[in-house]
């Protein structure tokens, strides 16, 4: 049985800023759609003619995409006369591209073969009603990466909630209020909250030697790190530093401790236990929501597992892999050949396994509040979260496990597990993101933040 990816990858390129100062980065483009990688599957569903390329799910009204008349379903095969097989192939072109640059692109309309060109529209600024928003650039080594600080209107050395993003390379800047991401950002704003992202190398404005596919883990821990030193220099309470560690951000936040323990720490969907045993029970306990039998999962862990141990323990390379008929035969060929894996290079996998996170969570002893989401596919199950409550509170902090019900991985509430499945399968999940977000995860970090206040 070909192996199904179950670690779900949210691509939106609908990404976005207002105060800019006076610095270095250029502008990037927004290309003003959401897509997902084609395969057999999506092909058959929706009686497509070609099954490689990369499938429109929306396009953004006056978007650059827009103006090349894609529209959603139509199946874009080639970028600046660059085949696309995937996602990560469109992002890795987009990201040397900016606003003004002309693009072309081959796609297919109702299976019929199209061409179009035009110039490549610069993303909008970010814009909050109640907050003001400053652009800024974190420089290092190799690095200028976009840093983006609001802060509540006419509100002095506010606290601040420092936003550590998932393991994806995607832009943390986002473009419509409807974004579950900037609703939850909202909530912490009208708390009176400050709210610090920056992005990761090579995404978004940033300019770095390597992209963020390319990077190690250690080297995005780096990008993190620099991050915080320049939080600290920002006009904030550093008394009251709040850290909110989404999905990975939650094994960055640990690590970031150990440079200065903050306030608190807020962690959303993460893992508690090494990543080689967190994909032992990807590969094991996750294919049940998607309707795997037992006995099917039990056959392909045969593959699976042993895979685990060449690529997390043995590190072998892509190439190395290859050579084992299985794995060619089971994983996707030309991510190998390109030494990637769920959109992020073996050198970043590689480097995660070496972190000993239940020992990263061991040396934080402030308040630490773990949240799992009842309908998180991706975290698995909640056992992730309360291990890290657990480990906190016997090592001397102040732990405390929560579980915001009806809540998925992406702060959107489901009425099932089921549910969430059919709308990651379906590609409806976009639409109905933008209608149901969680407001009970908005409602219990600020209620928890703000009980955690250090008063002046």
């Amino acid at each position: 049985m070909k192996q199904l990816t179950y670690i779900i990858l949210l691509a939106f390129l609908l990404i976005t800023p207002h105060g800019l100062k006076a610095q270095t980065l250029k502008r990037k483009g927004l290309l003003g759609i959401t897509m997902q990688t084609l395969n057999d599957s999506i092909a058959k569903q929706y009686q497509l003619k070609i099954n490689r390329g990369v499938r429109i799910i929306s396009v953004l009204p006056n978007s650059t995409f827009d103006n090349l008349s894609v529209k959603q379903g139509d199946v874009l095969t080639k970028f600046n006369q660059t085949s696309v097989a995937n996602v990560q192939d469109v992002l890795t072109i987009t990201n040397t591209l900016f606003e003004g640059d002309k693009i072309e692109a081959e796609y297919y309309s109702n299976n019929i073969k199209k061409n179009a060109s035009t110039a490549l529209l610069g993303r909008p600024v970010e814009a909050f009603k109640n907050g003001d928003v400053t652009y800024s650039e974190v420089a290092y080594k190799d690095n200028v990466l976009r840093s983006i600080l609001v802060t509540p209107k006419n509100k002095k050395n506010p606290p601040v909630v420092y936003f550590l993003q998932g393991y994806t390379c995607g832009s943390v800047e986002t473009i419509s209020d409807e974004y579950p991401m900037k609703k939850l950002m909202n909530d912490w704003l009208n708390a009176g909250f400050a709210v610090y992202r920056v992005e990761k190398p090579g995404v978004g404005d940033s300019k770095s030697r390597k992209h963020c596919s390319q990077i190690s883990f250690n080297e995005e821990y780096q990008a993190f790190l620099e991050g915080y030193k320049d939080l600290l220099k920002q006009d904030i309470d550093s008394d009251n530093i709040f850290m909110f560690g989404h999905s990975m951000g939650g094994v960055i936040a640990p690590l970031l401790n150990e440079m200065k323990s903050p306030k608190g720490i807020i962690t959303y969907g993460s893992v508690g236990e090494n990543w080689y045993d967190y994909m032992i029970d990807l590969y094991t306990i996750q294919p049940k929501h998607f309707g795997t039998s037992d006995a099917q999962i039990k056959e392909d862990n045969k593959i699976n597992l042993k895979f685990n141990d060449d690529f997390l323990i043995n590190k072998l390379s892509g190439e190395e892999m290859l050579k084992n008929k299985d794995y060619a035969a089971f994983f996707n060929v030309e991510s190998l050949k390109r030494n990637q894996y769920i959109g992020r290079h073996f050198d970043f996998w590689q480097s995660l396994a070496d972190v000993n996170i239940p020992k990263a969570w061991s040396k934080v002893q402030t308040n630490v509040l773990a949240l799992y989401g009842e309908f998180d596919i991706q975290a698995i199950n909640p056992e992730g979260s309360k291990k890290i409550a657990s480990i906190v509170t016997k090592n001397g902090g102040n732990g405390e496990f929560k579980l915001i019900k009806k809540a998925d991985h992406g702060f959107v509430n489901f009425n099932s597990m089921q549910h969430n499945v059919e709308t990651l399968g379906n590609g409806s999940y976009l639409n109905h993101a933008l209608n149901n977000y969680s407001t009970d995860l908005g409602k219990e970090t600020v209620k928890w933040m703000a009980s955690k206040l250090k008063s002046k």
